[in-house]
């Protein structure tokens, strides 16, 4: 990238500082960085300086001080960083919201008195007159310092050492909360499009969390339970209600309970996926997601925190999955299932979305697609969703060219149903979500063969059922024109192999090979009398009640009776946290 991109993403940067839209004004500053080579330069120090100034606006003291002194270390006389990073040791040392000790205060204390004098310093000596400003904020700041003893911050040590009501919170993500404290805020993707994501977070955070409420008396200095509530029934019992809404018809995005198909791990980034485009309004309503991870873990896990863990945006993360230590070094090596390194690859402005969704789909990394979809539905970069989707390699395969492969990981059934639901999800007009979903299954490769044959060519039973079930076509001629007469018989061919080897598989063929909505659900065909509906979902149709019948065993887990109920324990073992 050139440094004219880094000047215009500063310069937007600083638009939304103006703002006070912290966030966004981050983001802008961390792509213009991450386009520098040289990072020592005028311009990426000016950039580092701004990003500082925000961390400082928005309250993250201990990120400013982190920074300041990094920017320091590469440009030791830099006035700004020293008076930024004099402040923010002044506001942890007297913030009464901390739990600082008395030593910590008067650590933080020394220090900010040190970077002020040190700021003047420099200024005295360089005698710039525009930086008047910051030489009387600077005294202004060693004059309220001064005034600060020992008195003052041991007063507030004791406030918070007598506290009498304690509120003790047992959960896991507490542990990570303490153990990486740089949180990497400088990211590509604002707060609002992480919205679900972090709501994820929360909600897997309360299958595992337990608050106890203690009492310390202050003559004895002994603790008794006053009371404890555990959230992790309340959490399962919510997660069951999202999964079962995913299972059920028309999305099919979980196999419901007593289905032999395999469950996918509930990730952040497939329960986000899940909750931004299955959910409706209603359904919001009616489960109270937000209303209860706010109250279950509200004390636990900030915004920032959430944010932080959704994005895995702390900076000891972001050291360790450097390209430096054998990391990807781009969407089509990362999205295979490392979600750091696709976030860190956002935030450096890496541009390869349709690769990455290529191969997470190719090799079943659910993980990976529901990242890349999600991502897409709210236009990172400006990217539109469907046409990232047709996007071909080097072969001329599309992305769900790249789902029909996957012959391996269990989760191809999965990957079809992702692709085709986002693609509807993606636009609100009946006519382009038809024409949407009918691009995405039935594009064809360079030589002519559509994801649909091509399962059938590599005798892939799930995908086949799968495109049958979703309606996918051997050959589309709306969408690819008419078929060369080679690929009609070898399409022929493909078939009468496919023919040969059952029943169920021939059923799934001759659903392929219609062309009529108007057709049976269990053996494909098209009778001449009306077909007969479920009376659940009302959208599966049967020739006769034979075909009901038979098909019921496989229907009953898409159906609208579908249900999801799973125990903590089946959850300990199949719930991924970032």
């Amino acid at each position: 990238m050139s440094e004219d991109f880094a000047l215009r993403m500063k310069e937007q940067g600083n638009a939304f500082y103006k703002e006070k839209n912290y966030d966004d004004a981050l983001c802008c500053w961390a792509s213009a960085l991450g386009s520098l080579r040289d990072k020592t330069s005028p311009l990426a120090i000016t950039i580092r300086s701004n990003s500082i100034m925000a961390y400082l606006s928005s309250g993250l003291y201990e990120r400013v001080v982190k920074e300041s002194t990094l920017l320091l270390q590469d440009d030791p006389r830099h006035a700004k960083s020293l008076a930024r990073r004099g402040t923010a040791r002044e506001k942890l040392a007297t913030n009464r919201g901390s739990l600082a000790t008395f030593q910590q205060r008067k650590e933080f204390h020394n220090q900010a008195v040190e970077d002020m004098k040190s700021c003047i310093e420099i200024l005295n000596t360089e005698a710039d007159p525009g930086q008047e400003r910051l030489k009387r904020e600077c005294e202004q700041s060693l004059k309220r310092l001064s005034k600060l003893d020992d008195d003052y911050y041991t007063q507030i040590a004791e406030n918070l050492d007598n506290s009498i009501n304690k509120e003790k919170f047992d959960s896991g993500l507490w542990n990570t909360k303490y153990e990486i404290k740089s949180p990497w805020r400088a990211s590509a993707h604002p707060k609002s499009s992480m919205r679900f994501e972090m709501l994820a977070v929360r909600l897997i955070a309360t299958l595992e969390t337990t608050q106890t409420i203690t009492v310390l008396d202050a003559e004895t200095g002994e603790e008794t339970i006053k009371s404890k509530m555990d959230y992790s029934e309340q959490g399962k019992d919510i997660l069951n209600k999202i999964l079962t809404t995913a299972a059920q018809v028309p999305f099919c995005l979980f196999p419901a309970t007593g289905s032999n198909v395999r469950c996918p791990p509930i990730t952040v980034h497939l329960l986000a996926f899940y909750m931004r485009t299955c959910l409706s309004e209603k359904a919001w309503k009616e489960f109270k997601i937000e209303e209860f991870c706010e109250e279950a873990t509200k004390h636990i896990i900030t915004d920032d925190i959430a944010y932080a863990i959704a994005t895995h945006g702390y900076s000891e993360v972001q050291d360790k999955h450097n390209p430096l230590h054998g990391h990807g070094k781009s969407f089509a090596q990362s999205a295979r299932g490392c979600m750091p390194c696709c976030f860190r690859l956002t935030r450096e402005g890496a541009k390869d979305w349709a690769a990455g969704l290529q191969q997470a789909v190719h090799f079943g990394k659910i993980e990976g697609a529901a990242f890349v979809l999600n991502r897409l539905l709210e236009r990172i970069d400006g990217k539109s969703l469907v046409p990232t989707m047709l996007e071909s390699d080097e072969a001329g395969c599309n992305t769900m060219m790249h789902a029909a492969n996957d012959m391996s990981s269990g989760f191809s059934w999965l990957s079809i149903r992702m692709l085709v639901h986002a693609a509807s999800f993606s636009t609100v007009d009946p006519t382009e979500k038809e024409m949407a979903v009918r691009t995405v299954l039935n594009k064809a490769d360079n030589f002519g063969f559509t994801p649909a044959l091509a399962s059938c060519s590599l005798m892939n039973q799930p995908t086949i059922e799968t495109f049958a079930q979703v309606g996918a076509r051997l050959y589309d001629k709306k969408i690819n024109g008419k078929a060369q007469t080679q690929m009609m018989k070898m399409q022929d061919m493909i078939m009468g192999q496919l023919d040969a080897m059952g029943e169920e598989v021939a059923n799934m063929t001759r659903a392929l090979k219609a062309t009529s909505d108007e057709l049976c659900s269990y053996c494909g065909r098209s009778p001449e009398k009306k077909l007969l509906s479920c009376g659940r979902c009302f959208l599966a149709k049967y020739c006769s009640g034979v075909c009901q019948k038979k098909h019921y065993k496989k229907h009953k887990f898409v159906c609208s009776s579908a249900k999801v109920n799973q125990d903590l324990d089946w959850f300990a073992s199949n719930v991924t946290a970032p």
